[in-house]
């Protein structure tokens, strides 16, 4: 999955360029290689396996989902008061997107737990609407760019954080938390365009 998601952000990389006319800026080119990096990096810690968790305190992911929907409300408000709405809505898009992984992954434990598929609705179509007013903003490239990295990352994160999932031992253990490193650089970059790029 981080695999196909990084070759993505290249892709989309170049079509965003090839049809805006323009070249890609300095910060958008090394936001996408460092993110590419981060996301080939998790899926090789991925490729692992994961232990099984605990399954985490179902209050605990309830608090995690709700922390994540405030982030996003906070990311809406600041792309509105900064002018960078097409950033708010790519970050939110992909907070959104993130409730939805994490809510499958919850709600198929079965048992009570099916009441998470609320979650799974509620993030999937919020988290595309957002993408798509977004895309109508600003840049395809930071606004799915943004998006695709904190719905990969998001999830694994909460993997480990509510769910209690461990790190893998060893070198995958450096990998994973080297490419949380990479991919956090990598949406810091791609949040921050180059608007200076030269054009075709």
């Amino acid at each position: 999955m981080q695999s196909v998601a990084a070759g993505g952000i290249g892709i989309l990389a170049f079509v965003s360029a090839r049809f805006g006319n323009r070249r890609l800026g300095r910060h958008e080119l090394v936001g996408v290689l460092v993110a590419m990096l981060g996301l080939l990096a998790l899926a090789i810690s991925l490729s692992a396996g994961s232990a099984e968790g605990t399954g985490g305190s179902t209050a605990v992911i309830v608090l995690w989902l709700a922390g994540t929907a405030g982030a996003a409300l906070v990311a809406l408000e600041l792309g509105r008061r900064f002018d960078a709405r097409s950033i708010g809505d790519g970050v939110a898009g992909g907070l959104f997107f993130s409730i939805g992984d994490i809510s499958v992954k919850v709600a198929t434990e079965g048992g009570a737990r099916v009441v998470f598929a609320a979650g799974v609705v509620a993030g999937y179509a919020l988290g595309t609407a957002l993408i798509q007013l977004g895309y109508q903003k600003g840049g395809a490239l930071t606004v799915a760019g943004l998006a695709t990295l904190l719905t990969n990352a998001l999830p694994i994160a909460a993997g480990t954080v509510v769910l209690g999932e461990p790190i893998p031992r060893g070198v995958f253990g450096g990998v994973r938390i080297a490419a949380f490193a990479a991919v956090t650089l990598g949406a810091i970059l791609l949040a921050r365009p180059d608007h200076g790029a030269a054009r075709g």
